[in-house]
């Protein structure tokens, strides 16, 4: 036990230097401000009702402008961004779909700033 006190004990105050020394430099990295990009997605239309298709023109991709830490931002895949539109409770009609961050899927710690174009109009009718 003698050892585990030595160990533990001697020279304490550069233990204890270290240790606030480390603290702050993880502090510093991790609070880096966070960076903005411009990605583009496809756009998706999810659960569209059947017996109902789309007319009219719809954007094949969306441009994001994303907001988040450089390093997740760095290593971004294509395949780990998407945006869609949820048709589940849509009827025969003219709609109109404002974006927001609800139409978007991205990773943890990565916020949807604006999409490009913001809102999409589509007309759902019979077939």
């Amino acid at each position: 036990m003698k050892w585990l006190k030595r160990l533990l004990l001697d020279n304490w105050w550069l233990k204890l230097l270290s240790l606030l020394l480390a603290y702050g430099l993880w502090s510093v990295v991790t609070q880096a401000p966070p960076v903005e990009i411009r990605v583009s997605a496809p756009l998706e239309l999810r659960f569209a009702p059947a017996g109902l298709e789309v007319r009219g023109e719809l954007p094949a991709r969306v441009r994001l402008h994303l907001r988040g830490p450089e390093t997740r931002l760095r290593t971004l895949q294509p395949e780990e961004v998407a945006v869609f539109i949820n048709l589940n409770t849509a009827t025969a009609g003219h709609y109109r779909f404002v974006l927001d961050a609800r139409n978007a899927e991205v990773p943890p710690g990565v916020e949807v700033v604006s999409f490009v174009p913001s809102e999409v109009e589509l007309d759902l009718v019979p077939h």
